[in-house]
C-alpha cells in the first residue's frame, strides 16, 4: 500500500513497496520548483549558446529559450531538477537505495507541478535474533614437538654452507643447483627462456616432481626434460592442474653442508647460547602462531554465528553488484600479472556467466554478513563521528580531491567504518567481554 507524505518545501512522494525490497517512487513538487529549474537551466544553456548581441549569459531568458526551443529548455531543467528532488525525496523518506534508479513518466510544464517516477532496489530489512548470545570459547593447542624438531631441520637448512660439488658429479639428493629453465605448455612458451635459477632440492617450494627428475643430471650434459603437473595453487590459474615440461641446462651444482644440531646453531640464529634455548624460542614462536590462528578461527565462527541468528532476503541487484566487484577485482589482479579475464577465461573453457555463477554463493554470504554487521550498528546505536569520517577520507582519497569525490564517499565509507566497529563488538561478545557478558576464566 502506498503511503504520502509531504515536506515542509511541499515535495510530496508516494512510497510504494514491492517484493524482493524494490520500491516505486511517485514523486510531486510544486510548480515553483519548475519554475526554478527553468531558470537555471535558461542560465546555463546562455552560458553555453552563442547569442550575436549578448556576451555570454547576458542575453535575456525569451531570447534563450527562443534560440534552443522549449523542448531543449525543458530537457535542461529537467536534468538539474531530478537528481535534486529525487535525493530530497530519499532523504524525506528514509531510504537507502542499493540500485541507481530507473526513472519514468516525467512531466515539468510551465505552471504546473514537477512528477516524476522511480523504481529501484533498497537497502533490505534485517532481523536480528540474540547477538549479544554469541560465545566462541579459544581452542589453543600446544606446538607439537615434531613441529619444534622440524622447525629446527628447517634452520639447519637455511644456515647451510655450500661447496662447489666436484666436477663431473652428477646431481644427489640435497644439493643446490642453478640452471636455465624454459617452461612450454604444449606448443606455448611459459613465462621467460632459459630463465638462470637456482633451485635447493630439499626445499619444499619447488614444483611437485622436479627435484627426482633433476636427481642424476650433469653440468656441460644434455639438458634435462622435466615432465610435471602444476599444482592447484599455481600462481597462474589457469595452467593449475595442468601438464607442462621443463627444459633444464644445469650450470653449477653445489653440496650443502648442514650445522651440526648443538649449542653452536643456537649462536648461529641468535636465539640464545644453547640448542634448548633455541628449542624453547623455536617453541614459543610456533605456539604465538598458533594462537593467533586460534583467534582467527574463533572470530569466523563468531561471524559465522551472526549469520545464523541474521534473517534477511538479500537482493539479486546487491548479489550481482557483490560480483561485479569481485570479478573486477580479479581482472586487475591478472593485468596486474601480464594476464587478462579474457585470456583466463579461455584457457580454463569457461564463459563470464560461468565464473559469476561460481562466484554467487561467495558473493550471498559476503552482502549477508555486511547487511547483519549494518543492522548489529544500528541495534547498537554505534556511531562515527564527521571529524572521523573527515580523518578517514583525508587518509583515504587522494590529496587535492575534489569537493564532490570527498561528498560522495562519505555515505560509503561511514558504513564502512561502522561495519568495522560491529564486527569488533561482535567479536568481543564471542570473547566474553560484550556488556553484561562474564569474562573468559
Amino acid at each position: 500500500m502506498a503511503q504520502t507524505s509531504q515536506d515542509l518545501a511541499g515535495l510530496e512522494v508516494g512510497v510504494e513497496r514491492q517484493p524482493s525490497s524494490e520500491v516505486r517512487l511517485s514523486v510531486e513538487a510544486p510548480a515553483a520548483e519548475g519554475e526554478r529549474g527553468i531558470l537555471r537551466a535558461v542560465a546555463q544553456l546562455g552560458q553555453q549558446v552563442r547569442l550575436p548581441g549578448f556576451r555570454p549569459g547576458k542575453a535575456p531568458a525569451a531570447v534563450v529559450e527562443r534560440t534552443v526551443g522549449w523542448p531543449a529548455l525543458r530537457q535542461e531543467a529537467i536534468d538539474i531538477l531530478l537528481p535534486e528532488l529525487y535525493e530530497r525525496a530519499l532523504r524525506q523518506e528514509g531510504l537507502d537505495p542499493v540500485t541507481p534508479p530507473n526513472v519514468t513518466e516525467v512531466t515539468l510544464e510551465r505552471g504546473e507541478p514537477v512528477r516524476f517516477s522511480a523504481s529501484l532496489v533498497v537497502r533490505p530489512e534485517v532481523t536480528l535474533g540474540d547477538y549479544r548470545a554469541i560465545r566462541v570459547p579459544l581452542e589453543t593447542k600446544p606446538a607439537p614437538e615434531e613441529e619444534v624438531e622440524s622447525t629446527l631441520e628447517e634452520l639447519r637448512q637455511r644456515y647451510a654452507q655450500l661447496s662447489d660439488a666436484e666436477e663431473g658429479r652428477p646431481v644427489q639428493a640435497g644439493d643446490v643447483v642453478s640452471a636455465r629453465l624454459t617452461m612450454r605448455h604444449g606448443d606455448q612458451m611459459v613465462g621467460t627462456p632459459a630463465q638462470e635459477q637456482t633451485l635447493d632440492l630439499q626445499r619444499g617450494d619447488l614444483l611437485p616432481g622436479m627435484a627426482d627428475q633433476l636427481i642424476g643430471a650433469a653440468v656441460g650434459a644434455d639438458p634435462v626434460e622435466i615432465t610435471l603437473t602444476l599444482p592447484e595453487d599455481y600462481p597462474r590459474e589457469e595452467l593449475r592442474g595442468e601438464l607442462v615440461t621443463i627444459t633444464a641446462e644445469l650450470t653449477r651444482i653445489q653440496a650443502k653442508e648442514l650445522p651440526a644440531l648443538d649449542d653452536n646453531l643456537a649462536a648461529i640464529v641468535g636465539r640464545g647460547e644453547t640448542l634448548e634455548e633455541l628449542r624453547r624460542f623455536v617453541r614459543e614462536q610456533l605456539a604465538a602462531e598458533l594462537a593467533a590462528q586460534a583467534e582467527r578461527d574463533r572470530a569466523q565462527k563468531a561471524l559465522e554465528q551472526l549469520l545464523a541468528v541474521t534473517k534477511v532476503d538479500v537482493p539479486e541487484a546487491m548479489i550481482q553488484t557483490e560480483i561485479d566487484r569481485e570479478v573486477d577485482e580479479m581482472d586487475r589482479s591478472l593485468k596486474e600479472a601480464g594476464l587478462g579475464l579474457e585470456a583466463l577465461l579461455s584457457a580454463q573453457g569457461k564463459s563470464l556467466e560461468q565464473l559469476r555463477g561460481e562466484q554467487r554463493q561467495g558473493a550471498l554470504e559476503r552482502v549477508r554478513l555486511d547487511l547483519a554487521l549494518g543492522q548489529v550498528a544500528v541495534a547498537e546505536g554505534l556511531q562515527v563521528s564527521d571529524q572521523e569520517l573527515d580523518q578517514a577520507i583525508s587518509s583515504i582519497l587522494a590529496k587535492g580531491s575534489t569537493r564532490e569525490a570527498r561528498r560522495r564517499a562519505r555515505d560509503p565509507l561511514r558504513r564502512e567504518l561502522l561495519r568495522g566497529r560491529a564486527r569488533d563488538l561482535v567479536l568481543a561478545l564471542a570473547r566474553g567481554e560484550g556488556p553484561g557478558a562474564p569474562a573468559e576464566g
